[in-house]
């Protein structure tokens, strides 16, 4: 019996493909060659599908999400109202870094994000910008515009510690 080929079967063996290269091997095994031995098929079919390796990069950063969302977080948290921001911060940042830890793509890309910007660092960027930036609102809303700001800082200095952590 032939085989049956389907394009969307391929095109999701090159991103599992890239996010087991990445997940594996760290973010420089990443070629056109490797992504199309891993995924056993033609790398002529990365530049058709994709254009090119940031194409494909650009597709598979925008096939998940990569970080937890705010609304996952603060479920996961149980927080409860008026509660200092220490009590809020630790949890916080100990349920964050074992979402990364527990995703080997996941850390791999965070710790490539300050070495290269591509299609996928770019977007992972994005998408931990955005995570923070709304944990910060939601954490301070209600509160005067200087409580804010210290919200806002407290979460970028949170952000900043669980990178310098993890990588």
């Amino acid at each position: 019996m032939p085989r049956t080929r389907s394009r969307a079967n391929t095109e999701g063996k090159f991103l599992n493909a890239v996010i087991e290269l990445v997940a594996h091997d760290g973010c420089c095994a990443l070629g056109v060659n490797a992504v199309a031995h891993k995924a056993g098929a033609d790398k002529v079919l990365i530049y058709r599908y994709f254009g090119n390796l940031q194409g494909l990069l650009l597709r598979v950063a925008e096939s998940r999400q990569w970080l937890p969302s705010v609304d996952e977080l603060l479920d996961s948290l149980k927080l409860e109202v008026d509660l200092p921001a220490s009590e809020v911060i630790r949890p916080l940042a100990r349920l964050f870094t074992h979402h990364i830890r527990a995703d080997r793509a996941t850390h791999q890309i965070l710790r490539w994000r300050k070495a290269e910007a591509n299609p996928l660092t770019v977007h992972f960027s994005e998408q931990w910008r955005d995570v923070w930036q709304q944990l910060s609102e939601h954490l301070s809303t209600g509160l005067d515009y200087s409580a804010r700001e210290n919200w806002k800082r407290l979460m970028e200095l949170t952000a900043l510690i669980i990178e310098a952590e993890l990588c």
